[in-house]
């Protein structure tokens, strides 16, 4: 039997997103120009659920002696 995943409610706001483009008309691709990624960086409750899962997957870690956040793999580049 399939386990019944409920979905998480901060999510619910991308329902109401307008028609938006992702690469406009006649151009490339760039993250820049990509409305839809604009439109959810508006959007705190989703980039909540981002950090939220960001760092309950480990992929980035609180150092309580620094109070910063950082990527698991990072390693300074000592130039």
């Amino acid at each position: 039997m399939a386990k019944n995943k409920s979905k998480d409610k901060r999510l619910f706001v991308a329902k109401d997103m307008p028609p938006l483009y992702r690469t406009l008309p006649g151009n490339m691709y760039s993250y820049k120009n990509d409305e839809v990624l604009k439109w959810i960086s508006q959007r705190p409750g989703l980039l909540n659920y981002l950090f939220d899962k960001l760092s309950a997957s480990k992929y980035i870690l609180y150092n309580s002696e620094t109070g910063k956040w950082q990527g698991e793999n990072y390693e300074p580049n000592d130039d």
